[in-house]
């Protein structure tokens, strides 16, 4: 009988250990790259810090359980085809700005301050192969806007 109850009481430890470490918000991106957002003169407005999300795999998670402190970062996806774009904020903490990019690397359309944890779904209008999610606000902080440009590298 002990055996059994130690082996349950393992058993959850572990999976609320599990949950607890997904429900913990990480407040750091890596650093994969960098990103602009250009003026249509080409210089820069402003310059962010980028983890690029480019599997399935890192598209799916995206920026779940994790928090962007300010607005020097963000996260860049990266998507083979060129088509209209749905992103949600399931179990996403804080609101974001969704910026949807096409692949000249103009911008299509902003989903700002997007509502955090919900199943709400964003979309751009027209075709995208880049989305860029920066902290709720940041658009609207360096006046980025429908037309503007992005331009971006890895490290």
């Amino acid at each position: 009988m002990f055996k059994y109850f130690s082996s349950l009481v393992l058993v959850l430890f572990l999976l609320t250990s599990y949950a607890s470490l997904e429900a913990t918000p990480i407040d750091t991106i890596r650093k994969d790259g960098r990103l602009d957002f250009m003026r249509d003169d080409s210089s820069v407005i402003v310059s962010i810090n980028i983890e690029i999300a480019d599997t399935p795999q890192s598209r799916r998670m995206g920026l779940m359980n994790r928090e962007l402190p300010d607005f020097s970062g963000g996260m860049l996806f990266i998507f083979k085809d060129v088509k209209p774009r749905n992103f949600w904020m399931r179990n996403t903490p804080t609101s974001l700005d969704m910026v949807f990019v096409d692949e000249d690397y103009s911008i299509v359309n902003i989903a700002k301050q997007t509502i955090p944890m919900s199943d709400q779904l964003y979309s751009s209008k027209g075709s995208a192969k880049y989305v860029v999610e920066v902290k709720a606000g940041f658009a609207e902080q360096y006046g980025i806007k429908e037309g503007s440009k992005i331009r971006w590298e890895r490290l």
